[in-house]
């Protein structure tokens, strides 16, 4: 997910799968180091994605919790070796090569799908640790963009699985959502955060930096909450369908069972704040609300919005040429559709 740096006290699955499995508790911490009793950083080393990676895949029903391979605790200094395409990889000591495996394939894969509509394989260094405290100190020192981002990040990530910002992506492996998470579902928890990348890059360095810094209260410069956070869910199971592991056509109906709970309208889900309020009920609407807007359009559709943002038309401005109407507009065929087609659902 993409958070806002004033708040810390963030709900948790508001980027995992809406799959009904049991949830962890909002605001649990890892079992990494506490925030203030930082031991000292082990170095993390960078990690180019070797060529032609294998999918993991663990057998059924089986998940990696608690089998992690540990790696030697004091490898050796960073030796960022980047691809062609600027990827950097950049993992802790208690990274599992099979979570290390599995992270790159998941960037690398939802950057193949999306290379040809985003026509952009941005740079980035993603960051995987268990210690929220080595997180903060390496995203400050090798981030490709946007150090200032590791401000707070150590207290933001004992609550946190995860955060994007742009040309980065750092993931708490020591956080307990992602220790009850198999590892189809932590495939796609990266491809989310990677499409934000995305979405940043396309939506230009000045679009970023408005967009993780502007007012909670108000739709980011990047676009409306529910349309970043809702499409970077759709391109996670349509990853995970291009893997074989999972059906995004099936996956639309646990997210209508998610979304009846609510009474919220799809606009108050523009800001941090509404998007946030809405906790999981306004992400399986946010979900049901994209793909409704790419029924008749290809992905190529979103990364065009998010590019007219880049070269500096305000959100509105871009849905409304891109889409080929006003969001006031989309919101009201919305609720139309919604109403006809998925209130009350229940599965």
């Amino acid at each position: 997910m993409i958070y806002h740096p004033v708040f810390v006290a963030v709900v948790l699955l508001l980027t995992l799968a809406c799959k009904g499995d049991k949830a962890p508790a909002p605001g649990t911490s890892p079992s990494s180091t506490a925030a203030g009793q930082a031991s000292p950083r082990p170095e993390l080393t960078a990690t180019p994605i070797p060529s032609g990676t294998p999918s993991p895949r663990p057998p059924t029903g089986t998940t990696t919790a608690g089998r992690a391979t540990q790696v030697p605790s004091s490898p050796p200094a960073p030796t960022a070796t980047p691809r062609p395409d600027g990827l950097e990889f950049h993992f802790g000591p208690s990274v599992s090569d099979f979570d290390r495996s599995l992270i790159m394939r998941a960037v690398e894969v939802t950057g193949e799908l999306l290379s040809e509509g985003a026509e952009v394989r941005p740079p980035a260094a993603v960051f995987a640790d268990s210690s929220p405290q080595r997180l903060e100190q390496a995203f400050a020192e090798d981030a490709l963009e946007q150090s200032w981002r590791s401000a707070g990040m150590a207290q933001r990530m004992t609550q946190a699985l995860a955060e994007a910002s742009y040309r980065g992506i750092v993931i708490n492996t020591g956080n307990p959502a992602w220790l009850e998470m198999d590892a189809t579902e932590r495939l796609r928890a990266v491809a989310h955060e990677f499409v934000h990348v995305i979405q940043l890059e396309q939506s230009g360095e000045d679009g970023a930096n408005a967009t993780l810094s502007g007012p909670v209260n108000q739709a980011p410069a990047a676009g409306p909450f529910w349309l970043l956070e809702g499409s970077a869910e759709v391109v996670s199971w349509l990853v995970l369908q291009e893997l074989g592991l999972g059906s995004y056509a099936d996956s639309l109906f646990d997210y209508a069972a998610t979304a009846s709970g609510t009474d919220a309208a799809l606009e108050e889900l523009s800001s941090f704040i509404g998007y946030r309020d809405g906790g999981m009920e306004g992400l399986g609407m946010a979900v049901l609300a994209t793909d409704y807007l790419l029924r008749s359009r290809s992905l190529d559709a979103l990364f065009d919005f998010w590019r007219e943002i880049g070269r500096g038309a305000d959100w509105t401005s871009a849905f409304t040429r891109e889409f080929g109407q006003p969001p006031a507009f989309f919101y009201l065929t919305f609720k139309a559709y919604y109403d006809g087609t998925w209130a009350g659902f229940t599965p």
